[in-house]
C-alpha cells in the first residue's frame, strides 16, 4: 500500500478508489478497521478504509480517524488522505484535527500539513472565495444542508472547520490558484510560516485542482489531503509514480451512433477525463473502398499519436451537431441502402478498433463499444467467440470479457447507442477503469 485513504462512509471510499484507479493505481476498499489485515491488501497500491465516522459523535469520529491513520501509518504509505463529504457534512473539523494529530504522533514531530480542497467540479461542488457552492447555490441554502442527520449551518469552509477544531488554518484564494503552482506554493508556505496546520484552497475546475497538486509535488514535509476525491487523485499522480508501465491502463472507445444523445455523452466524457477521440468522416468511408481505407489510416495515425498521459482513446462518427445525420436522408442522397451504409461504417470502425488493440505501445486494457451493430462488427473483426457477461453497469450497459479470438479475456463494456443520460458514458468509463487497474500486462 502506497496510498492510504480514510473515508467517512463506504460510498465515499469506493469513489476515491475509482478516481485513484483512473490514475493508474490499483485500489481496494476495506470495510473498517476491524477488518483491516495488511496481508489481504498486499496487491493494492491504494486502500480506502471506511471509518463510518460521518454519523458518529464528534469525539467518537475523532478517535475512529486517529486510530485508522495510526494503523495505516505502520505500512508507511507515501500519501495519506482524509476523504470528506463534498457538501462538508459530518465531522470535518474534528477529523481534520484527528488526522493531523495521528500523523504527528506517527512521525514523531509536528510538521504535518493538511491541505483541504473541498471542490468536486464534476459533481457541481466548487469552493470560491472560501465558500462552498453546490450547483450554483451557497451550501447553507442547498437542500443538502437541511439533512436531518448531518445538517450544515455555514457556507464558509473555514467556519465549518472552526466549529469543530481550534487548529489554525490558512486560505489560498482562487486568484493564487489561477496564477499557477508557484503562486500556490508560496501562499501555502506563508501559511505554514504563520503556524497554520491546515490550508483551505479555492478551486472551481479540475484544472485548478491539478495546479494545487502540482504545487505540492516536491513538498518535503508529511502531507495529508482532505477532499471528496479529485484532489487526492491529482496529488497522488503528482507525488507518486504510478506503476503505469505494469498495467494496461488505457481504454479504447468505438462509438458509431450518430444520435444527439451520444454526442452529448461524448461531450460530458471530455469534461470529466482527458480524452483523445478521433472523429471518422463517414462520408469518406461511404465514398468507395480506396477512400474508406485512406480514412481508416488517417484515423489510426491520429489515434497512435495520442499524448502519453491521455487514458481515454477512441474513434467516433459524431463530435458536433453538424456530424449528426439521418440514415434515411444519407441513403437517399447517396443511393445506398441504409443497411449497407450501416455495414460500411461499422466495418471501418471495427478495423480501427482491431488495429488499435494490436498496437502494444498504446497499452489498451479495456474496450467500450456503443450500439449493437457496432459491437457485433468489432467482435467479429477480433475473431471473438463470444462475450462473458459479468454485471449490468447501467440499464443496457453491460460489463464482461471477450471470449476467444485475438484478445481473449479483454475487459469490455457494451452499451446501446440510444440509452442512458448525459453522464452514462462517464459512468461506464469510470467503471471500466476500476476493472482494468489491477490487470497485469501479458508478458
Amino acid at each position: 500500500m502506497i496510498i492510504a485513504v480514510i473515508a467517512d462512509d463506504f460510498t465515499g471510499a469506493n469513489d476515491n478508489g475509482a478516481l485513484l484507479a483512473a490514475k493508474g493505481f490499483s485500489s481496494a476498499t476495506c470495510l473498517g478497521l476491524a477488518h483491516w489485515n495488511p496481508r489481504e491488501f498486499t496487491q493494492c497500491d491504494a486502500v480506502c478504509l471506511n471509518a463510518e465516522s460521518r454519523l458518529l459523535h464528534r469525539q467518537e469520529a475523532w478517535k475512529a480517524v486517529y486510530d485508522a491513520v495510526r494503523a495505516f501509518n505502520l505500512e508507511k504509505p507515501a500519501l495519506v488522505s482524509k476523504r470528506i463529504d463534498s457538501t462538508l457534512r459530518g465531522n470535518v473539523g474534528a477529523e481534520l484535527e484527528a488526522v493531523i494529530k495521528s500523523m504527528d504522533d506517527s512521525h514523531g514531530h509536528n510538521e504535518t500539513l493538511a491541505v483541504m480542497v473541498s471542490s468536486y467540479p464534476h459533481s457541481g461542488r466548487i469552493c470560491v472565495g472560501g465558500y462552498q457552492i453546490v450547483h450554483g447555490v451557497p451550501l447553507e441554502r442547498s437542500p443538502i444542508a437541511k439533512d436531518a442527520a448531518t445538517p450544515v449551518h455555514h457556507t464558509a469552509v473555514l467556519k465549518i472547520i472552526a466549529d469543530q477544531t481550534s487548529l489554525p488554518c490558512g486560505f489560498v484564494s482562487l486568484e493564487k490558484v489561477l496564477a499557477g503552482p508557484a503562486a500556490v506554493r508560496e501562499a501555502i508556505e506563508a501559511a505554514r510560516a504563520r503556524g497554520c496546520r491546515a490550508v483551505v484552497c479555492d478551486a472551481v475546475s479540475d484544472d485548478d485542482i491539478a495546479v494545487i497538486a502540482q504545487s505540492l509535488a516536491d513538498a518535503p514535509y508529511p502531507l495529508v489531503s482532505l477532499d471528496p476525491g479529485p484532489f487526492t487523485a491529482e496529488l497522488a499522480a503528482a507525488r507518486i509514480k504510478a506503476p503505469r508501465a505494469e498495467f494496461e491502463n488505457r481504454i479504447f472507445l468505438t462509438v458509431g451512433s450518430t444520435s444527439e444523445l451520444t454526442r452529448v455523452q461524448m461531450e460530458a466524457l471530455r469534461l470529466a477525463h482527458p480524452c483523445h477521440i478521433v472523429p471518422m468522416d463517414v462520408r469518406k468511408v461511404l465514398a468507395g473502398e480506396a477512400e474508406s481505407q485512406a480514412e481508416c489510416r488517417r484515423v489510426l495515425d491520429a489515434v497512435f499519436a495520442a499524448p502519453e498521459d491521455t487514458k481515454v482513446l477512441g474513434v467516433c462518427t459524431a463530435t458536433s451537431k453538424e456530424d449528426v445525420f439521418s440514415m434515411q436522408e444519407m441513403s437517399q442522397r447517396l443511393g445506398i441502402a441504409p443497411s449497407e451504409i450501416s455495414r460500411r461504417i461499422n466495418m471501418a470502425l471495427a478495423q480501427v478498433a482491431q488495429e488499435t488493440l494490436q498496437n502494444d505501445n498504446l497499452r489498451i486494457g479495456g474496450l467500450y463499444t456503443s450500439g449493437g451493430e457496432v459491437t457485433v462488427s468489432v467482435m467479429r473483426k477480433l475473431k471473438a467467440g463470444g462475450f462473458s457477461v459479468r454485471v449490468m453497469v447501467l440499464p443496457l450497459a453491460v460489463y464482461g470479457h471477450i471470449i476467444g479470438g485475438e484478445h481473449p479475456d479483454l475487459p469490455m463494456i457494451t452499451k446501446g447507442g440510444f440509452v442512458g443520460d448525459k453522464d452514462s458514458l462517464v459512468e461506464c468509463v469510470e467503471y471500466l477503469f476500476t476493472k482494468i487497474s489491477t490487470r497485469k500486462r501479458p508478458v
